[in-house]
């Protein structure tokens, strides 16, 4: 938002002309050489009248009215038989007159009251039946009542003076002189010009077609090179466009603009564009208001009100829709036969015979018992292993073959065919809206504060001198009967103080949008994984750090995708015998178990813009005067 307040810098209030208004002064009347009674005109005055004729009317052209009466005057005085010279004397009389008015308005204007009742009594005495003095004649009368005694206020706040021209357009096709041209160009809206000295008489051209009152005014301007100051809605003064009649003639207002939000520096430097390239004579940056005060002509105050207007809007804001999906899987598999690795021929007789004497109480018992016959080895062996008193892993799995004495065991381990799958996955997500500025970084974490302890800090080693209270702790006798001894205290002195620091673990997103243009844009990406890395130095434990950075650029609406690895692991092992699996029909001879552990993350962004500053590539061009 952008306040102003407007305040004239230069305002006058009317000049007095006295105490007390005076009663119109009489006129003094003005003679001319009697009729009635003819005098001889010699040839040698005719002579000279008629050379004060001819400087008075070059006078009356260089705008010296009085000057130019004076020469009329004498010329009358020399030849009075000449109706010329009175004709010359009235057209001169008017002349200064209107001069003399149009000097009092700016005496006015200029705070001189003095001058600009001098001017006005003179131009009332020469002729107090003119329009024009008949015009102002009620302000000055109004300047010099009794109400004007008491104190007077020269200036007071109030907005800038502006013209209230007739309605409607106009159009002009001449090729007169500046001063007549302006006349007839405001007169034509019912503006009444008051011009000042420096405009000549220069005859120039004018052709405009169907302009309004505001066309009329800058291409008057331009075509005389001269400047307006309005008096007030139905008066204006015109002058040259030159600096030292600016400085001299044109008026100056006070604003405040109100700069909510900008920082101590954005505001001095609003303050240095108002003065470097606005010529504003002061301009005052309040940082505490977040205010900027600038006094300046109101033309070049307007033109600074747009700027700052155009400024204040400030950067376009964009909208994040930033979605983030964390997959997690996890994959075991165990495919495939193990086949037996070991194999133990034995003698069948021989290794019975072996267990029957390590276990020849227990025979001599089955025997005993009746429960086999001393020749029915297999049956003793039988109740023996069925018993559990004896065991063998030689006859748990065997198979014999040949006969009698030769009888062969063959004894294996047991085959086993595997077929087994094991699957796990995780997907995890999360939304963020993040609005940013043009520009401007936003950025997104997501993990924790990890404490490391970077340096310790312990108690000073014990010295060989010992002074209580010193070099070691001294104690009261109230401190000691409150259980406070000497080795608490040292125990405390000595105990380390560890220095910690806190270290972002997780994702850290950093993404700054750059606006090119009402429906597109570029993202760039600043992506960090931290993590540990599971050792240490020193204490210190390591990280991992991966960056990945980039810039995308992508129309309004469309997104952006970011896909990266966050961990990946796979392992195989096989079972089995050696070389097995490479023959033809044994591939699946041995057993395969395989962990496959892997963690992806895909992050969406899409671009939304919820304010467009700026849409045009250039605001409105302001013309400053040269004059500045």
């Amino acid at each position: 938002m952008l306040a102003s307040a407007f305040g004239l810098g230069c305002l006058f209030a009317p000049a007095v002309l006295s105490q007390q208004a005076p009663a119109p002064p009489v006129p003094a009347p003005v003679t001319t050489p009697a009729k009635a009674k003819k005098r001889h005109v010699s040839r040698h005055d005719r002579v000279r009248a008629q050379e004060a004729f001819m400087r008075g009317a070059k006078d009356l052209q260089r705008d010296l009215a009085r000057s130019a009466m004076d020469e009329f005057r004498r010329a009358a005085q020399l030849d009075p038989d000449d109706p010329r010279y009175s004709a010359s004397i009235s057209i001169a009389r008017q002349r200064l007159v209107h001069d003399l008015v149009q000097q009092a308005d700016k005496a006015r204007l200029l705070g001189n009251s003095d001058e600009a009742h001098a001017d006005f009594q003179e131009a009332y005495r020469l002729a107090p039946e003119d329009p024009l003095v008949a015009q102002h004649i009620d302000e000055f009368a109004a300047a010099a009542s009794p109400a004007s005694n008491g104190p007077r206020h020269r200036s007071a706040l109030a907005p800038p003076v502006e013209l209230h021209p007739q309605s409607g357009q106009r159009s002009f096709h001449v090729r007169i002189n500046e001063r007549a041209l302006i006349a007839q160009v405001f007169g034509a809206w019912g503006i009444h010009p008051t011009i000042d000295q420096s405009i000549g008489a220069q005859v120039i051209p004018y052709d405009v077609d169907d302009v309004d009152f505001a066309q009329a005014e800058a291409t008057l301007a331009l075509a005389t090179e001269t400047f307006f100051v309005p008096l007030d809605p139905e008066r204006v003064l015109v002058a040259k466009d030159t600096r030292e009649n600016r400085l001299r003639y044109e008026r100056e207002g006070t604003e405040t603009f109100y700069l909510t939000g900008l920082s101590n520096e954005d505001q001095t430097a609003m303050a240095n564009l108002a003065r470097q390239d606005f010529a504003a004579k002061t301009a005052f940056a309040n940082p505490g208001q977040s205010a900027l005060t600038v006094r300046a002509p109101v033309p070049d105050l307007a033109a600074l009100n747009s700027t700052l207007q155009s400024l204040l809007q400030g950067r376009s804001e964009i909208e994040l829709d930033v979605v983030m999906y964390e997959v997690d899987r996890t994959k075991a598999t165990s495919i495939g036969a193990i086949l037996p690795t070991q194999t133990n021929l034995f003698n069948v007789y021989s290794e019975a015979n072996s267990i029957l004497q390590q276990n020849a109480s227990l025979v001599q018992q089955i025997i005993s018992s009746g429960l086999a016959q001393p020749g029915q080895w297999e049956q003793i062996l039988a109740i023996l292993f069925a018993s559990g008193q004896v065991s063998n892993s030689l006859f748990s799995n065997f198979a014999t073959f040949g006969g009698g004495l030769t009888l062969t065991g063959l004894s294996m381990n047991p085959a086993t065919a595997n077929l087994q799958l094991n699957s796990s996955d995780v997907h995890s997500v999360d939304q963020i809206q993040l609005r940013v500025l043009d520009r401007e970084k936003g950025s997104i974490k997501v993990g924790e504060r990890y404490p490391i302890m970077v340096s310790e800090y312990g108690g000073m080693g014990g010295s060989s001198l010992n002074i209580p209270g010193l070099s070691s702790s001294g104690l009261s006798s109230a401190l000691q009967n409150l259980g406070i001894n000497a080795s608490s205290l040292a125990s405390l002195a000595t105990q380390a103080l560890p220095q910690i620091q806190y270290q972002d673990l997780g994702l850290s997103l950093d993404v700054t949008p750059h606006l090119l243009g009402s429906r597109g844009l570029s993202l760039k990406f600043d992506l960090k994984l931290t993590a540990l890395a599971g050792s240490s130095v020193n204490q210190v434990p390591v990280l991992s750090q991966r960056e990945y950075q980039a810039i995308s650029s992508l129309n309004i609406g469309e997104s952006a995708v970011l896909l990266t690895a966050l961990n990946r692991q796979q392992s195989v092992a096989v079972t089995g015998i050696p070389g097995l699996d490479d023959l033809p029909g044994f591939a699946d001879a041995t057993d395969a178990n395989s962990n496959f552990n892997y963690s992806e993350l895909a992050i969406v962004i899409t671009p939304h813009i919820v304010r467009l500053a700026h849409q045009k590539t250039a605001e409105q061009m302001y013309l400053v005067p040269r004059g500045r």
